[in-house]
């Protein structure tokens, strides 16, 4: 909690400001009983019309003064929880952004999501006591048990002795609901993830026809979930009934003690009598209040906790960016790289060496480790063993951000984003001319559908681009690469979703353009690696052979069966 009370540092002068107007719209409406009772004890019973017209001129400025303190520290309490959750939210973002691999699969997207919404509306409820209601407790409390006391010490004992027991009622139920909002937060995060997951594949499910199955797990999660959120939320709705009843009965003893202490001795007069009970209100109030802290207390801290996992989850080393461009030069000397809790290592004793100007082919089949390699490459995972080295010095040396600065990928997943053609574009190159853009677009093959759009780059864009095919949204990704002026090229798989001819025009507007820049192709097919430089093959985790196209086939098993299943055994 208290790396969640550091955001309100920043806003103490705006809660220490609320925290007085809310302080004084309380006093005043603890000035209301005292007023009353003088109406009753010396207007009513003297039949005194002006001194009552007087007094009810007092409770009207007094109630105008309360209204008006509460209204402005309520918009400040306000605006220091929107800035508060907004700080949260902010940081979260920042953390996810930088977190590493690792992390971020251990805490899945579904909980992300949960944290940065569910969780940060959770611990709001502190900022919001913190600035308007902290204050309004204890003055509640003390104030209306000492203006009682003023009134007559029987009758304020009296109160006092129904007051624990519901504080002792409240720690009762704080301690029952604080496992049962673990839970239902936990099942908020399966459900997001199921939910996530039924939307990301809902074309397989109905493909199967499994949506009862599906349907079957959702109402799972939200069953468990519910039924600890109605749980807890029963627990916590006692707290006011529960109040209610022993204030009232602490009121009713008050009114026949003070009936017949005034019958017998005439004290305490019908007016200190009627402000007692209404202190009794006022101080049922505050208990209350402090009944609601302490009960949503424990959901607080289960969300903060949430919300700390992820701030103090394992980030990314922040590299400073060197202006630097690199030749081109890449080496992979004995690199080994295990994933965490992995039995077995997903790359071992990889040894590869790419000159500057040279396009070389990665190719394997599924589970080879070829994606494992890109990752290495971009710095987004360290070896295990062996290093990596731009123009001959160690990536880590150089910086992941600098690296990544010398490098245009295609990644294997395409990623489209809403927006324009032209905006997704320019994410290559900033300031890109409409030259250079066009030039890109017929080089990755894209540029005539372009041409076709009514708003050609200025076509809006569907979010991941699902108003694109495939072959387009991958066409659309190497031009975005192309953009980019950098040394080094690497393809991910990027010409699966193609078909030969196009892949063939690609690969020749590629050869043109890309002349004397490294180019690293990793790939499934032959015919994208058949006119490289050096050809790699992969095969469980290790890098088996390496040569041209015609050699490989001539001492390379694997390849020639990558080969022969692709081609039908036919050399071309």
């Amino acid at each position: 909690m208290k790396n969640i009370l550091r955001y309100l540092l920043p806003y103490k002068g705006k809660v220490a400001l609320a925290t007085v107007m809310i302080a004084l719209s309380t006093f005043c409406n603890l000035l209301l009983p005292t007023i009353m009772s003088d109406i009753v004890n010396n207007g009513v019973y003297n039949a005194d019309f002006p001194y009552i017209l007087r007094c009810c001129g007092k409770m009207l400025l007094v109630a105008a003064c309360g209204l008006g303190t509460v209204l402005v520290g309520t918009k400040i309490s306000a605006a220091v929880v929107a800035s508060f959750c907004a700080d949260i939210r902010r940081d979260i973002f920042r953390k996810v952004n930088s977190l590493t691999f690792e992390e971020f699969g251990a805490m899945g997207t579904a909980a992300l999501v949960t944290r940065s919404t569910h969780d940060v509306d959770t611990v709001s409820w502190v900022a919001a006591l913190l600035s308007a209601t902290i204050v309004t407790i204890p003055v509640l409390f003390v104030g209306g048990v000492l203006l009682a006391f003023s009134k007559d010490m029987v009758l304020s004992l009296i109160l006092l002795c129904f007051v624990p027991l519901v504080f002792v009622a409240v720690v009762i139920i704080g301690r029952k609901i604080s496992p049962l909002w673990k839970e239902a937060d936990h099942y908020t995060d399966r459900q997001n993830d199921i939910m996530r997951e039924r939307l990301w594949g809902i074309r397989v499910i109905r493909a199967f026809n499994r949506e009862p199955h599906e349907q079957q797990r959702i109402a799972q999660a939200t069953r468990v979930m519910a039924e600890n959120i109605i749980r807890a939320n029963v627990s916590m709705g006692a707290v006011q009934p529960l109040a209610l009843l022993v204030f009232n009965a602490a009121a009713v003893l008050i009114l026949w003690v003070g009936g017949s202490r005034m019958a017998a001795y005439g004290s305490p007069s019908a007016g200190d009598i009627f402000a007692i009970v209404q202190y009794i209100a006022l101080v049922m109030n505050g208990v209350v209040m402090a009944a609601f802290a302490m009960v949503m207390y424990p959901h607080a801290q289960v969300a903060a906790e949430r919300i700390a996992q992820v701030t103090r989850a394992k980030s990314m080393a922040q590299e400073p960016e060197q202006a630097v461009r690199f030749r081109g030069d890449v080496d992979f000397d004995h690199v080994t790289f295990r994933y965490e809790d992995a039995d077995e290592s997903a790359l071992t004793d990889i040894d590869i060496h790419i000159r500057a100007g040279e396009k070389v082919s990665v190719i394997g089949g599924t589970g080879s480790g070829k994606s494992t390699l890109v990752q290495l490459m971009l710095g987004f995972r360290s070896p295990t063993e062996g290093t990596i080295r731009f123009d001959g010095k160690e990536l880590r040396q150089w910086g992941a951000p600098t690296v990544r600065r010398n490098i245009s990928a295609v990644l294997q997943k395409t990623a489209i984003f809403s927006g324009t053609v032209r905006e997704n574009l320019l994410m290559g190159d900033a300031g890109a001319s409409e030259e250079r853009m066009w030039a890109a677009a017929r080089a990755a093959q894209i540029g005539e559908f372009i041409e076709k759009l009514d708003r050609q780059y200025d076509h809006v864009l569907s979010q991941a681009g699902k108003n694109l095919s495939g072959g387009q949204k991958q066409r659309l990704s190497i031009a975005r690469a192309i953009l980019k002026d950098a040394p080094i090229f690497l393809f991910d798989d990027s010409f699966s979703a193609l078909d030969f001819i196009t892949e063939a025009k690609l690969r020749q507007e590629l050869n043109t353009t890309m002349a004397g820049r490294t180019r690293i192709v990793i790939t499934q097919r032959v015919t994208s690696a058949m006119d490289s430089d050096k050809i790699f093959v992969m095969d469980q985790g290790r890098i088996v052979d390496c040569g041209r196209h015609e050699e490989l086939l001539e001492r390379c098993r694997i390849y020639r069966e990558i080969y022969a299943s692709q081609t039908g055994g036919e050399r071309q």
